[in-house]
């Protein structure tokens, strides 16, 4: 087994390679003058299993066709099966038309990695899970939230996790019963004139109690410190923010300090400077070789 980090490769797949005791190596990259990318893996694969690591966190239309020029890269090099692991889904957002004249983006990108080569697919915490349906080879959706938010909690001494809206609150809910510790929620609004975000239902009094605000992705910070603001307000003695992919958006990352936070982690999911990083390519690997090993 061969593990490739394509062009935004964050740490995980070296850890993937070596939880499962793969070669791991990456392709060599660079840009032409005109801004079109190249790609080049220098090994030999013919009859090798390869493992294509990519993020698509930042610059999605180029490390999209980057991960497509991958796939067909070690295809027409002899690869034995070419397997996928995207650690950030870009595209994923719109999963169905809203309106008229609307692609389907999530369907377009993931149709298109499999008619590249990819015949079984990994997605690190997807927008949804149900838009992998749209891979036509085998995909699985990897959960590493719960593992974010242990971590987080062992460094910050967190008693009470806090979801940022009502969406995420079964799912924040099911990761505090596995800690065994307190849960809440509070509910946003936002402005349909202006998309501004003011509270609906607070939290009750948590005077004394250490706070960690957790969800699966925080992009600009909005309801990240808008959850920090509203946690202080009622008497949290820290607060504390994780998210499995903290994408940290422009001046999101000031945005959530600036309301308090004491601590903002994010897995190697993503490339965003300035947060705590926590390393979940142990748990990733053990879901691949699953996925793999069928």
């Amino acid at each position: 087994m061969i593990v490739a980090g394509v062009t935004a490769d964050y740490g995980i797949g070296s850890g993937v390679a070596d939880r499962l005791g793969a070669e791991y190596c990456r392709f060599f990259s660079k840009v032409f003058p005109d801004g079109e990318s190249y790609l080049r893996l220098e090994r030999e694969m013919k009859g090798d299993d390869v493992l294509l690591v990519q993020g698509m966190d930042s610059n999605q239309d180029k490390r999209l066709f980057e991960m497509l020029m991958a796939a067909d890269a070690v295809t027409n090099a002899g690869a034995n099966n070419v397997y996928g692991l995207i650690t950030y889904m870009a595209y994923a957002r719109q999963d169905r038309t809203f309106g008229p004249g609307e692609p389907i983006s999530a369907r377009v990108a993931l149709r298109a990695l499999h008619d590249a080569g990819i015949s079984r697919l990994a997605v690190i915490e997807p927008h949804k899970e149900e838009e992998l349906s749209y891979f036509k080879g085998r995909s699985m959706p990897i959960e590493v939230l719960g593992s974010v938010a242990r971590e987080a909690v062992r460094i910050t001494g967190a008693e009470k996790l806090i979801a940022p809206d009502y969406g995420s609150s079964p799912r924040v809910k099911k990761i505090a019963e596995d800690l065994g510790i307190e849960w809440d929620y509070i509910e946003k609004k936002r402005s349909r004139d202006d998309g501004s975000l003011s509270m609906g239902k607070g939290l009750e009094r948590i005077d004394g109690v250490k706070a960690l605000v957790l969800d699966d992705m925080i992009s600009t910070g909005g309801t990240a410190a808008l959850a920090v603001g509203e946690a202080i307000s009622k008497g949290a003695a820290s607060v504390s923010v994780a998210a499995a992919h903290m994408l940290l958006v422009g001046n999101a990352y000031e945005k959530i300090k600036n309301a308090g936070a004491n601590h903002i982690f994010g897995s190697n999911s993503t490339g965003s400077k300035g947060c705590e990083t926590v390393d979940v390519s142990h748990e990733t690997a053990d879901a691949l070789s699953r996925l793999m090993g069928d």
